[in-house]
This record gives structure tokens, C-alpha cells and sequence, in this order.
């Protein structure tokens, strides 16, 4: 059984949780309850719907409490922005929700074997076609989530804009969801928004006469969920459930019904250099 909680809570705020624990796989199998936290609003990866936790996580989710043996999950529904931070404080066991490591994240945390791949992208109004290359992207209101891997990508494009001589975005804006971002775009607050091609291809799906991706830039980004360092056998246990289910197909089948396109699941080569987890 999966019980969710839709916490209100903001980032930061304790939460009543698990106990730290070295032997933090030990003490599920024993107790038969895990906690994850996750971020219930990156459609079609974990959103809600009727009061409940669905999507292509929720059927991950799943698969592995049934590799566990079937144990009780209570998964807490929090902001994006506080969510590792949580996890590093021991309040639940594991960040079941979609999460791209990038350096700075992999020098805390350990992240799973990707179990989708996307690109990032810069999502526009469909009736503007005045981006279309990197560079027309100066002088323009920007937006993307808040602490997520956007945001980074969107501020390393503004540097790039201004090392190449231009004049950068007029203003980065942040905001608490991809929802959020794509209200913005379509009320006029932001010219353009940087978000991940799955979240774009959703917008779009929902909205066809609205949006369009004008470009993609950057390497492709892996989604995974995150553990802490020292957790290597739950780590591991997971790792073994996203592998089987790629090597029976079933991951690619999962993909095809939630995201509408399969991509990679590779099980090498996607943790940054310097990443905790490589350390012996």
C-alpha cells in the first residue's frame, strides 16, 4: 500500500520522519514502511490526480515496493526547493521524485540509474517566431522553475549570451512549479521559458494552440531519484529494480504510456566527475 500525504509545508519546514540510519534498507525491510518525498507537479512523471500521486514515478514506485517485499510506503508530497535537504536531514528514505545530477547535487547526494532522458529546451508562444537561435534570446524576460536543473541551464545561457557580447536576459524569473512557468509564458509575464522537452511535449499536448519548442541546448539530461551517499544497499536495491525493468522492456513500455516516447536508460556514465557516490 502507498499512502500519500499532500503536505502544505514550505521548503525547509521538519518534518516528523524516519530516523537517520546508516542501515536505512535494513530497518524497511524489517519495519515493512518506507518514506519518499516527491514533488507531485513535473506531469507526466508525478502529478496529482483525485487527491492521489500518479504517473510514470508512481508506477516506478510501485515496482520497486514490490521488489522490497511489498512494503507499506508513506510518500509525502513537498516543494521541489528543500527536497534533498530533507533527505540529507534523515525525514524520509529516499527522493522518489524526478532529478537530474548535476555537479553541485552530486557532491551530496547519490542518484539512481536514469530511468528517462530528456533535453532541455526553450519553449516559446506558438505565434512567435522571432527566437529561433540562441542569440535571440537577449534582452528577453525568461523564466524557469526554481531549483531545479533549468534553472541552472537558464543561467548558463545567459552567461553564454553575454561572453559572446550580448546583452543577456532583461530578467530570469523564477517560479515554484513548471505549471507555474508556463502560466507565466502564456499570460505574457516571461518571453520564453527553459524547461525539459517531456515537460514541453506535456504543455504542448494540453495547450496545442499555445506553445512551441523554438530550440534545444545543452547535453541531454538524465532524471533519476536520489539517496544519501551512505544508503549504498538501498541505493543498489533500486538500481536493481530500474534495471529490470529495462531489460525486460517493461521500462520502455512505461515510458511509451506515460511520456509518449521512449529514451535511455543507461547504466554507466551519467554522474558527473567528482560525484560522491564514485568515491571508494
Amino acid at each position: 500500500m502507498i499512502k500519500t500525504l499532500i503536505a502544505l509545508a514550505l521548503a525547509g519546514t521538519v518534518l516528523a520522519g524516519p530516523a537517520f540510519s546508516q542501515d536505512t534498507l535494513e530497518r524497511i525491510k524489517a519495519s515493512g514502511k518506507m518514506t519518499v518525498a516527491t514533488e507531485a507537479a513535473f506531469k507526466p512523471f508525478e502529478y496529482v490526480e483525485d487527491g492521489e500521486i500518479v504517473g510514470f514515478g508512481a508506477e516506478l514506485l510501485a515496482e520497486f515496493r514490490k521488489d522490497l517485499g511489498d512494503v507499506e510506503v508513506e510518500q509525502l508530497d513537498l516543494p521541489f526547493q528543500g527536497i534533498l535537504a530533507g533527505l540529507a536531514a534523515g525525514q524520509y528514505d529516499l527522493v522518489a521524485t524526478s532529478v537530474a545530477p548535476n555537479p553541485e547535487r552530486a557532491k551530496t547526494y547519490a542518484f539512481s540509474r536514469p530511468f528517462a532522458t530528456i533535453e532541455n529546451v526553450v519553449v516559446v508562444p506558438l505565434d512567435d517566431d522571432s527566437v529561433t537561435q540562441l542569440s535571440d534570446l537577449n534582452g528577453l524576460l525568461v523564466g524557469s522553475q526554481l531549483g531545479s536543473s533549468t534553472e541552472a541551464i537558464a543561467r548558463e545561457i545567459d552567461e553564454t549570451l553575454k561572453a559572446e557580447g550580448g546583452s543577456g536576459f532583461e530578467d530570469l524569473r523564477l517560479y515554484q512549479t513548471f505549471p507555474d512557468t508556463a502560466f507565466a509564458l502564456r499570460s505574457g509575464q516571461v518571453d520564453a521559458i527553459v524547461i525539459g522537452s517531456t515537460t514541453a511535449g506535456e504543455f504542448m499536448n494540453a495547450s496545442p494552440d499555445t506553445f512551441k519548442v523554438a530550440l534545444s541546448y545543452g547535453d541531454p539530461v538524465y532524471l533519476t531519484w536520489v539517496t544519501r551517499p551512505e544508503d549504498r544497499d538501498l541505493l543498489a536495491a533500486l538500481d536493481a529494480t530500474i534495471a529490470r525493468l529495462a531489460d525486460s522492456g517493461q521500462l520502455s513500455e512505461m515510458q511509451k504510456k506515460w511520456i509518449g516516447v521512449t529514451s535511455e536508460s543507461p547504466e554507466s556514465g551519467y554522474l558527473p566527475e567528482g560525484a560522491v557516490q564514485l568515491q571508494p
